[in-house]
C-alpha cells in the first residue's frame, strides 16, 4: 500500500466521525482560507506592526502563488474511492496542499521572526491540526500535506533568512517601486488559475498601499477598536461589493483584490489619519 496516496488511511481517518468532529474540523480548516489570512493580516498592519504584515503577507501569498502553480504542473486528482466522505468540494487538484503549505509559512514565518518559543508550538499545533482536517475531510491524501508542509516551511525559513539579510531594501520605496511591485504585477501574467490571480492581485495592492505609505510618511499608529471596526465594516463592503459584478474577466478578479488590500494598507491608514488630526483635542 502506498501510504502517501492511501484512500484507507484517510478511510481510517474517518471511521471516528460525528456530526460534531464535521463541523469541528471544518472549523480548523478555515485557518488556511483566504478570509482568515486577509483577517490576520489586517489585524497585524492596524494592530501590531506594518512591516510585520506586509512581510508576512508577502511571505504566505507567494507561498500560494507558487502552490496554484505546483497543483497545475502535477495535476494530480483529488482522493476518491467507495465508501470516503467528500466533506468540502473543491475544484482544483491535490498536490501540494495548499492549507498545509499556507498555515506552516504563515506560522513559522511569524515564529521565526518573534523569535518566541510559545508561537513555534503554537505553529507546530496549527501546521499539524490543518493538515489533520484535510485528510479528515477527505479531499487531500497524506502526501499532498506532508508536501505542502515541506514547501511551507522552505518558505518561510527562506524569506526570514532573506528578510533578515536584505532588511533594509525591503523598507525602502525606492527598491518597492524598482523591484517589489514590478514583480507582484508580473505575477498576472503567470498565473495559472481563478485563486492565481486573486493572490496575485492581493499581493500587488497590500506591496502598493506599504509603499505609499513609506513615501509621504504616513504615521504608523494603533487603531482604537472604533477606528479598527470601522475599518473592517469598510472592507466587508469592499470585499462583498465586489462580488456583486460577476465578471469573468481574469483582470476584473486580479483589480478587486488591488483594491481591496491597497485600502487596507493605504487607504483606511489615510483616511483615519486625517480624521484624526480634524478632530478637536481633548
Amino acid at each position: 500500500m502506498n501510504l502517501l496516496r492511501s484512500v484507507e488511511l484517510l478511510l481510517s481517518l474517518q471511521s471516528i466521525s460525528s456530526p460534531l468532529l464535521d463541523q469541528v474540523m471544518r472549523g480548523i480548516s478555515f485557518l488556511g482560507e483566504e478570509l482568515f489570512y486577509l483577517a490576520l493580516l489586517v489585524f497585524l498592519y492596524w494592530r501590531v506592526s506594518r512591516k510585520l504584515s506586509i512581510r508576512l503577507a508577502i511571505v504566505t501569498l507567494l507561498s500560494l502563488y507558487v502552490n496554484f502553480l505546483l497543483k497545475d504542473f502535477f495535476a494530480l486528482p483529488r482522493p476518491a474511492g467507495t465508501g470516503l466522505r467528500i466533506l468540502e468540494e473543491t475544484t482544483d487538484f491535490s498536490f501540494p496542499s495548499g492549507h498545509a503549505q499556507s498555515v506552516t509559512s504563515c506560522f513559522f514565518f511569524l515564529a521565526l521572526y518573534l523569535k518566541k518559543p510559545a508561537f513555534f508550538i503554537l505553529a507546530g499545533v496549527l501546521t499539524f491540526l490543518v493538515s489533520f482536517s484535510r485528510l479528515y475531510l477527505g479531499v487531500h491524501y497524506l502526501g499532498d500535506v506532508l508536501g505542502g508542509i515541506a514547501l511551507g516551511f522552505a518558505f518561510a525559513l527562506g524569506f526570514w533568512t532573506l528578510f533578515k539579510n536584505h532588511s533594509s531594501k525591503f523598507s525602502s520605496p525606492r527598491f518597492g517601486l524598482l523591484v517589489l511591485i514590478p514583480a507582484s504585477w508580473a505575477l498576472f501574467f503567470f498565473a495559472s488559475s481563478h485563486l492565481g490571480f486573486v493572490t496575485a492581485g492581493a499581493l500587488s495592492g497590500a506591496l502598493a498601499g506599504y509603499l505609499l505609505s513609506l513615501w509621504i510618511d504616513l504615521e504608523e499608529r494603533v487603531f482604537r477598536t472604533t477606528t479598527y471596526l470601522w475599518g473592517i465594516g469598510g472592507l466587508i463592503a469592499l470585499y462583498l461589493g465586489g462580488k456583486i459584478i460577476d465578471s469573468p474577466s481574469y483582470l476584473w478578479l486580479f483589480f478587486r483584490y488591488f483594491f481591496l488590500t491597497i485600502f487596507a494598507s493605504f487607504g483606511f491608514p489615510l483616511l483615519a489619519s486625517l480624521k484624526e488630526k480634524q478632530s478637536p483635542k481633548e
